[in-house]
């Protein structure tokens, strides 16, 4: 058996193989990232043995091009766990110091010695890849136009702290063509009720009480603002109102591709049965769990993976601490927040369990998170078993839990 190390960078990539015993079998090598060089990689690996099933292949991230060739020549890849690395590198280093060829020889040498920090990866059927890819490029997109809200909202706070009271999201469609048309209260303020009346018809937005609230925000009394702040930043605004309404379209672009592949997934149905999960949050738990069935020995890795289950620290008899998990993946935790957060509505059960905690003395995050927990093991015994939510089963499963633990 031969293990190999690869620490990747955007240009090239660092490669270590070494044997069972942790011995160097081929002096430590650099190829570019191109097709030359994965050849190289691929042609020098042959050399030492022809079954790619004699290799183990470690390397911190999946999301690489390398990944995929190695795949496709049937290489097993496997995937550090998160935040492991700092720690590894301690073991052969004490000061932490490191290079690219010295963290290749660590990742091959740890693939050796520690299988389980290491997850085997297997990106299931190529639907599942392309919703997992797609959906994390719609997480990238919303976080940027939240950025972005946050910048044009903060911009008008500046110069024009009038026009946030004006409309309940200064980044609608509405919002954004008044500020282009109207980008500072004095043009704005000259605006008879008739004339706003007439630009709020043309964009579809009726509601007199509304406009008659607008108009009156717009003849009060405003704030005097500096005529050097008031250029630069009204710039801005017009700036960023242009820039926001692409972005919504292409959300929205995003939003009716992931329905369309989702709805031909085939644990679509699964995920969708779950209380309060749309087509977005359901193409996320199809990134998460994937199509493979023994990706996960059990619940524990999912909970830990996404950052739900506490890390407990134990010593002797009396100590005994528990700690937030930091080391997880961040795009999942954000998911099984979301998931929770929209269940307090939807499921009485789940409610109720956020209240007892927050009655615990614990504060909103932290009882997301215990629910959060209670959802993975659902969600992943529906997965496992292939079945769609049923409450009443749910129920009656907890109840027979309880009872068996008083019997006890």
């Amino acid at each position: 058996m031969f293990y190999v190390g690869i620490d990747w960078a955007d240009q090239k990539h660092d490669v270590t193989v070494v044997d069972q015993e942790g011995e160097f079998v081929l002096k430590p090598m650099t190829i570019e990232k191109s097709y030359r060089g994965f050849v190289k990689l691929s042609t020098t690996l042959r050399t030492l043995c022809g079954d790619p099933q004699e290799f183990r292949v470690g390397i911190e991230t999946e999301h690489n091009l390398l990944v995929d060739y190695l795949l496709d020549l049937d290489y097993p890849v496997f995937v550090l766990f998160a935040g492991l690395m700092p720690e590894l590198r301690k073991r052969y280093r004490i000061s932490g110091a490191h290079d690219d060829g010295f963290d290749a020889f660590v990742l091959a040498d740890a693939i050796r010695t520690d299988k389980r920090c290491w997850r085997r990866v297997n990106f299931g059927s190529e639907l599942t890849r392309q919703i997992r890819i797609l959906a994390r490029d719609h997480h990238t997109l919303i976080d940027k136009q939240v950025v972005l809200k946050n910048s044009f909202r903060a911009t008008l706070n500046l110069y024009y702290p009038e026009y946030i009271h004006c409309f309940g999201k200064v980044s609608c469609k509405t919002s954004v063509a008044f500020i282009q048309a109207y980008p500072d209260f004095t043009s704005a303020r000259q605006l008879s009720l008739e004339q706003l009346k007439e630009f709020f018809k043309e964009h579809h937005y009726n509601s007199k009480q509304a406009v008659q609230r607008i108009y009156t925000i717009l003849h009060q009394e405003h704030l005097p603002v500096p005529k050097p702040l008031l250029d630069t930043k009204r710039f801005k605004a017009v700036m960023l109102a242009k820039r926001s309404q692409p972005m919504v379209q292409d959300v929205d672009q995003y939003d009716k591709r992931l329905e369309k592949l989702v709805k031909q997934h085939p644990d679509a149905e699964i995920f969708l049965s779950y209380p309060g999960v749309s087509h977005i949050n359901a193409a996320r738990l199809i990134s998460l769990f994937g199509d493979v069935r023994e990706r996960f020995r059990d619940v524990s890795e999912v909970q830990a993976l996404a950052g739900t289950c506490p890390v407990t620290d134990k010593s002797g008899k009396s100590h005994h601490a528990i700690y937030f998990r930091r080391a997880c993946n961040k795009y999942y935790r954000h998911l099984i927040h979301q998931v929770a957060f929209t269940s307090l509505t939807q499921c009485q059960w789940a409610k109720k369990f956020y209240k007892k905690h927050r009655k615990h003395s614990k504060n909103h995050s932290h009882a997301l998170r215990c629910l959060s927990n209670v959802h993975l093991k659902i969600l992943f015994a529906m997965w496992k078993k292939q079945t769609c939510y049923d409450e009443k089963v749910f129920l009656a499963q907890r109840e027979s839990n309880k009872l068996s633990m008083v019997n006890e």
